[in-house]
């Protein structure tokens, strides 16, 4: 198969302009690597999940495409657009000579189609570089870092508990409606969540056993993620990282725990307030972290789907107030009360299987924290620093709901635990 797929890819290099070359090299790469996968303990699930994954999401991905691209003629909608735009300015300020980062964003500042210039629009002109105005080929290397993503959560459950289990949580990944969906248009969820995952796996291998390439692939991976999405690097290695180490503690000594969780919340967020206070005007002497978070929701907060953008959170009694309802919403949210449009109608049958996991995501989180705090602890903590972050800073449902996208995939590692347990205690009953 090997020896086809290179005779094959030889031939479209000649004939073909490098716009189309370059999908189906991604493409042939991704067949390509699902053959990996038969030599493995489980090759004949992890064959099938990665190939029906891969494929899916290809078929989606140029069928959307298309509909958009006869619609009008773009190909691509709202923030994939504008990516792909901004990318492609970037490479042809690059190539006019103007190699000054500071200078580029300087002049895309005036001509930005999204309002901002940040790293995924610097990511496409990466590519664009390599393919010409391709962002086919930008898909498609999100549809096969998607299909990857599965694979990792797989192994990750299957660590953490058993192989039934991990085949849950593969088949959740690979076909949960918004995930599929983010996963088939070019936008910076798929790779972030992709990298997010590689982390946390060789973290996990780490602690087995030590092998050169695993700490290759932390430090790769965490390059990546702070050039793609500083905000997530941050979050994991300032958080994330320093919170699942003391989790152990949770079933030692859980005053000491509950100390030391203070104490570093205490010091990470002084330390993230005096980072973010650079960036605002040096007169202002009342800047605090609750203020930056203020700014953040209501600059976020738009249309009718904006939440408790009304609600003045730098008044700490407001605060108290504000926090518990964000919790709720970042976990629960859209509500099906709030249908108001046919995006929310698509969504609702998705919220509603949510609803009836969330019991099965509770019962693996006690497994968790009952016998494997040491090694899935930081799924944990990954999974509730996420959503505290979310629950403050996001102001819109719409944005909130695909920002969680970054969350779901180590839920289903809980959610494949938890209903394993429940098929287990029913088994037991009967």
């Amino acid at each position: 198969m090997s020896l086809i797929l290179g005779i094959f890819i030889s031939l479209i290099v000649v004939f073909f302009p490098l716009e189309i070359v370059c999908p189906i090299i991604i493409f042939c790469f991704g067949l390509s690597v699902s053959i990996f996968f038969q030599s493995k303990k489980d090759c004949k699930f992890l064959f099938t999940i990665f190939i029906l994954a891969f494929l899916s999401r290809i078929s989606l991905s140029l069928l959307l495409y298309s509909l958009v691209f006869l619609r009008d003629g773009t190909g691509l909608l709202g923030d994939a657009w504008s990516y792909s735009e901004n990318g492609y300015s970037i490479l042809q300020m690059w190539f006019g000579g103007i190699r000054d980062i500071d200078k580029i964003t300087v002049n895309m500042i005036k001509i930005t189609t999204s309002g901002n210039l940040g790293s995924y629009d610097f990511w496409n002109a990466i590519v664009y570089y390599f393919t010409g105005k391709s962002p086919i080929s930008i898909i498609f290397i999100n549809c096969l870092a998607s299909s990857l993503t599965v694979i990792l959560i797989y192994y990750i459950t299957k660590q953490l508990y058993n192989e039934k289990a991990a085949k849950i949580s593969a088949i959740l990944t690979a076909f949960w409606f918004s995930l599929f969906t983010w996963s088939v248009q070019n936008l910076k969820e798929p790779l972030s969540i992709f990298l997010i995952a590689i982390l946390i796996w060789a973290i996990l291998q780490l602690k087995i056993k030590f092998r050169f390439y695993l700490l290759f692939l932390i430090i790769f991976s965490s390059i990546a993620l702070k050039e793609l999405r500083m905000v997530s690097f941050l979050i994991f290695y300032a958080m994330i990282l320093p919170f699942s180490m003391i989790l152990f503690l949770w079933k030692k000594n859980r005053i000491l725990f509950i100390f030391l969780t203070v104490l570093i919340g205490l010091v990470i967020a002084m330390l993230v307030n005096n980072y973010l206070a650079r960036f605002f005007p040096k007169n202002q002497n009342n800047f605090s972290l609750i203020e930056y978070i203020y700014k953040m929701r209501t600059y976020r907060a738009y249309g009718n789907t904006a939440f408790l953008s009304n609600l003045d959170i730098t008044n700490p009694a407001i605060f108290m107030f504000f926090a518990p309802i964000a919790l709720l919403v970042a976990w629960l949210a859209p509500f099906p009360w709030q249908i108001g449009s046919m995006s929310q109608i698509a969504v609702m049958p998705e919220m509603l299987l949510y609803y009836m996991l969330l019991p099965a995501m509770f019962l693996g989180w006690r497994f968790i924290m009952k016998h494997k705090v040491r090694e899935g602890g930081i799924i944990i903590v990954y999974i509730f620093i996420m959503m505290l972050v979310l629950a403050f800073i996001e102001g819109n449902i719409g944005t909130l709901f695909r920002h969680r996208a970054m969350v779901l995939p180590f839920m289903f590692i809980l959610v494949g635990i938890g209903l394993d347990k429940m098929r287990f205690k029913i088994t037991a009953h009967n």
